[in-house]
């Protein structure tokens, strides 16, 4: 099936031209051809879709053609539009230009081409230089002044994107992981600790005592741990009660608390301990006890 041909690529009046108002007028010019291309190829009228991709061929052609006089190969005689065309894009610094070349051999109308009923098989690549032209010939039309906004758009674009793969990195990488004793099945791992949702929560199994560990990215110095108790939301049917929790540095353990939550609440419930320690890598929190069936945590946050 023939890929979708180029879409437009435009400018703004005040934008063009570099070179001068004829050029940038036939660039749109063949900018339209393409959108109306474009529009056709959509509902499936695929020869007259190439028609208007061969249309704005030739304008662009013509247009490089006519901004400069080219001697042709002998006596001086000028050569024909399109090839002229050609050696005034070739000064340009543009690329492939045999493909182009071939392209715009590749002219013929679509009934000739076998395009009445089937795409020809190498019917797509001729669009493909289409749109590689234009893209090229849009650029050209443009001003210096609308070239360095383009730049400057073009290199906050690039800002944002690498500023969405640093975040992304952070949030995979430069948060804590965590891992358990035991967990009461899938659904309730021990990264549901440290995922920063309280609708989520690590579960142990039932009637079972047992820790989580969550581990830090890099060594810190920590004042406080907090932990949001769990529930389980779907049967009310488990909590903690006693916690011994430890900070752990590179040497070993470096200091511990015990607390305890007050009693079994289907709502928030929370317990804050102080934790001073310095080049912390690793909490654990041991479940001691717990309430009905089973303990668990839904969050552990780390001050």
């Amino acid at each position: 099936m023939a890929a979708s041909p180029a879409r437009r690529v435009g400018s703004s009046t005040e934008e063009r031209c570099s070179m001068n108002e004829p050029f940038a007028r036939t660039v749109e010019r063949s900018q339209m051809c393409i959108e109306r291309g474009l529009s056709l190829f959509r509902d499936g009228f695929l020869p007259e879709c190439h028609e208007f991709m061969i249309k704005a061929l030739r304008l662009q052609l013509d247009a490089w053609g006519g901004l400069e006089s080219v001697a042709g190969p002998e006596q001086g005689e000028p050569p024909g539009a399109q090839e002229q065309g050609f050696v005034v894009l070739e000064r340009a610094g543009y690329r492939r230009i045999d493909r182009l070349r071939a392209a715009a051999r590749a002219d013929e109308p679509a009934s000739s081409i076998g395009l009445a009923h089937t795409p020809a098989p190498d019917f797509d690549w001729i669009w493909a230089e289409v749109e590689r032209l234009t893209r090229f010939s849009t650029s050209k039309a443009l001003t210096p002044r609308a070239r360095t906004r383009r730049r400057w758009r073009r290199s906050l674009l690039v800002a944002a994107l690498g500023f969405l793969a640093l975040l992304i990195c952070y949030r995979l990488w430069g948060r804590p992981r965590a891992q358990a004793s035991a967990i009461h099945s899938e659904p309730y791992p021990a990264n549901n600790a440290v995922d920063g949702l309280e609708a989520t929560e690590w579960l142990l199994p039932d009637r079972t005592s047992g820790w989580v560990d969550v581990m830090l990215p890099a060594a810190r110095t920590v004042h406080r741990v907090r932990l949001v108790n769990a529930h389980n939301v779907f049967n009310a049917d488990r909590a903690t009660r006693a916690v011994h929790v430890t900070a752990f540095s590179r040497r070993g353990p470096a200091v511990s608390v015990d607390g305890a939550f007050a009693a079994f609440s289907e709502n928030r419930s929370l317990l804050e301990l102080p934790l001073e320690a310095h080049d912390v890598t690793r909490i654990r929190v041991e479940v001691l006890s717990y309430f009905k069936l089973g303990g668990g945590l839904a969050e552990v946050e780390i001050e």
